[in-house]
Order: C-alpha cells, then sequence, then structure tokens
C-alpha cells in the first residue's frame, strides 16, 4: 500500500516567504502581498491539478491561468471579476478569499486522493 500523499505545505510557505522578499513594489498595488497570495493560490491549482492530470501535467493549468488572465476583457466601470484574483492589487480581501479557497481546497484534494497515476502506474 502507497504511503499517503502528503501536500506541498512546507515548500509552498518557503516559495512565498522567498519570493515576498525578493518582489519590490508597493504593498497598496502588486507588492509582497500580491506575490504571496498569487503563489498560494497557484500552488492550491497545481495540487488539484496532480489529482486531476497527474503530476508531469499539473504545472499547465496554473501557468495557462496566470498567462491569460492579464488579456480577459475588461469591463466597463472597472468592476473585479472573482476569477481573476491573480491580477488584483495586494490588500484585497476578495482575490485573498478566492487564493485561500484555491489553496485549501487544491491540497485537501492532493492529501486525500495524491497524484493521479498513468496508465502504466508509474
Amino acid at each position: 500500500m502507497a504511503a499517503p500523499a502528503r501536500p506541498p505545505l512546507v515548500p509552498a510557505a518557503l516559495a512565498a516567504l522567498l519570493l515576498a522578499l525578493a518582489v519590490p513594489g508597493h504593498p497598496a498595488e502588486f507588492g509582497a502581498p500580491a506575490a504571496v497570495r498569487n503563489t498560494f493560490g497557484l500552488v492550491g491549482v497545481a495540487a488539484a491539478s496532480a489529482v486531476l492530470l497527474g503530476a508531469r501535467l499539473s504545472w499547465l493549468p496554473p501557468a495557462l491561468y496566470a498567462g491569460a488572465v492579464p488579456w480577459r476583457p475588461r469591463r466597463a466601470g472597472g468592476a473585479a471579476d472573482w476569477w481573476a484574483w491573480v491580477t488584483r492589487p495586494g490588500p484585497q480581501d476578495g482575490a485573498w478569499t478566492v487564493a485561500a479557497v484555491a489553496f485549501a481546497a487544491g491540497t485537501a484534494l492532493y492529501a486525500w486522493r495524491g497524484a493521479r497515476r498513468g496508465a502504466g502506474g508509474r
């Protein structure tokens, strides 16, 4: 019997800490708080992707999402879309909520199911 999968909590925390120290900028805009939020949220998306697609392809959904969202059409009036949390300034509560849910759901799913195995069982 295989050992249960361990969620990537420590590596995610270390990556967020190091990235926060390296990112310049004002916290009210796209400084360290946004970098930490996006790191945790995208780790959750990658963890869920590992369960659904396997570990080899788990990088693809977060990379496509983070790369495509800034190119979305903007609505008149500047209304923020909840799903565009990676483009929001650092202190926005709604963006933090979505990123926290993505992290919690993705890591819980990964801890429960582990990475998907390929057809060969590898």
